[in-house]
């Protein structure tokens, strides 16, 4: 019997259920932990970012979004930034908690071009 390739979906969709089982089951309810993980693989699913807002994750929406606001506290916060920023690296966009520098072009010295000195200094005609 061949053995089934998994596509990148559905091995990433298995991290990020292992993180939520590992991370978040003990710190929710059965409900809340059912909606935020489910919440987490449908944002793989789609290929959509979580909520964003001023560029950081916005736990606010997520929590109102999953019908949770209640236990959404700083330390599920803590324990769910990695999987959404694992989720963000997969999507292919920067990471939410650190801003993102352009790189400076060297700069290289002003060229002026040299005009051309005459060994004689130019004399004015007298009319």
């Amino acid at each position: 019997m061949p053995i089934k390739k998994s596509s990148a979906s559905d091995v990433f969709q298995r991290k990020i259920s292992d993180f939520c089982d590992m991370r978040l089951k003990p710190l929710l309810q059965p409900r809340s932990f059912e909606n935020i993980k489910g919440f987490m693989i449908g944002l793989i699913v789609f290929q959509s970012r979580p909520p964003l807002r001023a560029g950081r994750v916005d736990f606010q929406e997520i929590a109102s979004l999953c019908g949770m606001n209640e236990e959404m506290s700083t330390e599920l916060k803590r324990a769910a930034q990695p999987g959404f920023d694992a989720i963000l690296r997969w999507l292919g966009t920067p990471k939410t908690s650190t801003a993102r520098k352009l790189p400076v072009a060297a700069k290289r010295p002003l060229r002026v071009p040299a005009k051309p000195i005459s060994a004689q200094p130019a004399r004015r005609l007298a009319s």
